[in-house]
């Protein structure tokens, strides 16, 4: 294991400071300026180091909140994916998480740690479709189950316009029979 860089080493408010001024738009020179103006003796290839694994990590969390908005995009909230987008917005997090160390550094996979990140995500997806599966399982169930009540009650409307039944009353009944609403 190499050593530290001059950067880790410093206190964590000095490399707050570092990431809240390149947040701001400050260039290297300019914050090099103000860490010399505290004192604080870096050199200007090792803040160069330090600034651009920030600018990946950011880069990184970026590409994140894109993929996570273009997936509350296109699924919107439909029902049958809310488990299934949750379960990928938490699996994104954990592999974020795993990627950056507790030093905001990028990590490298070895070849094991990626076969357990891909067998991960390939059973999340196998998940997934089971669960759209079953929803879409149930869906089918329902609207067979509305389509029986509904051919009943239009039967009982045929029958009523011979005056045996009152529209309010198969209302009522579908409402009660299809949804479950009891008056």
């Amino acid at each position: 294991m190499g050593r530290q860089s001059s950067i880790r080493r410093l206190p964590a408010e000095v490399r707050e400071l570092i990431g809240d001024l390149r947040e701001r738009g400050r260039t290297i020179d300019e914050v090099l300026d103000k860490l010399r103006e505290l004192d604080v003796e870096v050199s200007r290839s090792a803040l160069g180091r330090h600034v651009k694994q920030l600018d990946a990590i950011g880069a990184e969390i970026r590409r994140s909140r894109t993929i996570a908005e273009a997936l509350v995009r296109r699924y919107g909230e439909a029902p049958e994916s809310r488990t299934a987008r949750l379960n990928i917005e938490l699996m994104h997090a954990f592999i974020n998480k795993l990627m950056i160390s507790e030093d905001g550094e990028i990590v490298s996979l070895d070849a094991k740690e990626a076969m357990f990140v891909a067998t991960a995500l390939q059973k999340l997806a196998q998940a997934s479709k089971q669960d759209l599966d079953r929803e879409a399982v149930l869906r089918q169930e329902f609207a067979q189950k509305i389509d029986r009540k509904l051919a009943e009650a239009e039967a009982e409307l045929a029958d009523g316009e011979a005056g045996s039944a009152d529209p309010k009353a198969v209302l009522r009944r579908i409402r009660e029979d299809v949804y479950g609403i009891f008056s």
